[in-house]
């Protein structure tokens, strides 16, 4: 793809390029960072700049503007451009190893050129506040007094409670505008408050809270964040005379801070599975929260292991402190020292505030194959009367089977009898054991008869973990 940039903006940039040369001793090993970069056994991170370009006289967008990004993180020179589409859009991609001081450059011919400094966090996006570029030789148009103010851009739309790691304070910038909307001059230059709309009202703080506005109608605030995670408004207002002119309210995300142990937890998706080499999506659930019983920070990466089976080694929360992690019920199958054959222990770990690892844990039980046992083996119905009868179903470790393991008991054969009791049952997901045992009892529905027959009841077992019947039979009266 060609780009038509103008003679004047390239011998500009080349201009600044230089410069940088000259700051830095005239380097002759200046290197550029690239996607992959390594830098002091440090994986360098993506941030994306981004931001917009206006014409400061008429606020139009500008159109093909040159964007020059440069820097330097742990010795990388950092080197990146962009033009402006046709919103005076840009977006640049850089990789750093730290948090890192930057510098745009923006210029086009017709304009003077910008310089604005900004300091982007490691790893995270920023956007660049609105970039006004001043026509050259010319004179901007007087403005007349405010009617109106909205928000123009701001840092980012997140920030972390104090003490989380994460960036704990945004910057927003509004802009008051004229009838003919434009950004009011020196001359028509206003204070604008700044206030809270709703907010978790964990002390968050705007700073300052009375800005007068710049000769391009503009005023900043600085929000940041307090103890408690959760949506905070913010709004912009003019006060001139007996009319206050009141911005939109903004929102802004608060995200939690780092681990607590006392909310942290961990469940499998099935307390009870069927024992076969069979890959669950989104198994162990994750639940992490901070000392303040809010989510933790986004991206909070948890560690998992399993004595049985295996399962994804790591996954990072989502914005409300959660995580969902794939499992393999396969081998090895689990022998644990304290719940036996089958028990399977899923750990999850991450660390806390204080640097230290945290863990949870929870059971799995991987059932085997059905076994049915019957007491007593043999039937003998007295006439007119009843015999009771206890059976165990559970796999060969005399555990539970798994969740849908449907039993019945129905009379196979024989007259004049029925049977009630435990006779239709579909297991829960359980690990229980007395979920393995059930009662039953075979009765002679004619007592005006005495004569014996033969009987044979079928107790039948099918489900997840495969299908067994067994017959016991005998005689009633």
């Amino acid at each position: 793809m060609y780009v038509n940039v103008n003679a004047k903006q390239l011998v500009g940039m080349m201009l600044v390029i230089f410069s940088i040369f000259i700051v830095n001793g005239c380097k002759s090993d200046m290197q550029i960072t690239s996607p992959g970069t390594t830098t002091g056994g440090q994986t360098a991170k993506n941030s994306i700049i981004s931001g917009q370009v206006i014409n400061s006289t008429t606020g139009i967008p500008v159109d093909s503007a040159l964007v020059l990004v440069v820097g330097q993180s742990s010795g990388q020179q950092i080197y990146q451009t962009a033009l402006t589409d046709v919103q005076g859009k840009y977006s640049v991609t850089v990789q750093l190893t730290l948090n890192t001081n930057l510098t745009i450059y923006v210029s086009k011919s017709g304009f003077v050129q910008d310089t604005t400094p900004i300091s982007v966090t490691y790893g995270i996006d920023y956007s660049v506040s609105l970039i006004s570029l001043v026509s050259s030789g010319s004179t901007q148009k007087p403005s007349g007094n405010p009617v109106s103010i909205y928000l123009i851009s701001q840092s980012t739309n997140s920030i972390g409670v104090q003490g989380s790691g994460s960036v704990e304070t945004a910057t927003l910038t509004f802009i008051a505008v004229d009838s003919s909307g434009t950004p009011i001059d020196l001359n028509h230059s206003v204070n604008v408050s700044f206030s809270f709309g709703a907010q978790p009202g964990g002390g968050e703080v705007l700073t300052p809270g009375l800005v007068q506005t710049n000769d391009q109608g503009q005023a900043s605030v600085n929000i940041t964040s307090g103890t408690k995670a959760g949506v905070v408004q913010v709004y912009a207002s003019i006060t001139m005379g007996t009319k206050t002119i009141y911005s939109q309210p903004v929102a802004l995300s608060i995200f939690g801070g780092l681990p607590d142990l006392n909310h942290f937890s961990v469940f499998p998706k099935f307390f009870n599975v069927a024992y076969r080499d069979t890959l669950y999506k989104e198994f162990v659930n994750i639940f992490v929260g901070d000392k303040y019983a809010n989510p933790v920070r986004p991206q909070t990466v948890v560690y998992l292991t399993s004595t049985g089976g295996y399962v994804q080694g790591s996954i990072l929360t989502d914005a409300m402190g959660t995580a969902k992690a794939d499992f393999v019920v396969g081998n090895p199958f689990p022998n644990d020292p304290i719940y036996g054959q089958g028990y399977a222990v899923i750990t999850a770990t991450t660390a806390d505030e204080n640097k230290q690892y945290i863990s949870r844990s929870n059971l799995v039980l991987f059932s085997l194959q059905p076994q049915i046992i019957v007491n007593p083996e043999t039937i003998n119905i007295p006439n007119g009367g009843s015999q009771l009868f206890n059976y165990s179903v559970s796999d060969v470790n005399l555990n539970p089977l798994a969740e849908g393991t449907n039993i019945s008991v129905k009379v196979l054969s024989g007259s004049n009898v029925a049977v009630q009791g435990d006779t239709l049952i579909t297991l829960p997901d359980t690990q229980d054991k007395s979920f393995t045992h059930f009662q039953f009892s075979a009765f002679d529905t004619n007592d005006t008869v005495n004569v014996e027959s033969p009987v044979a009841i079928k107790i039948s077992v099918s489900g997840p973990n495969g299908s067994i019947t067994k017959v016991i039979s005998g005689t009633s009266h």
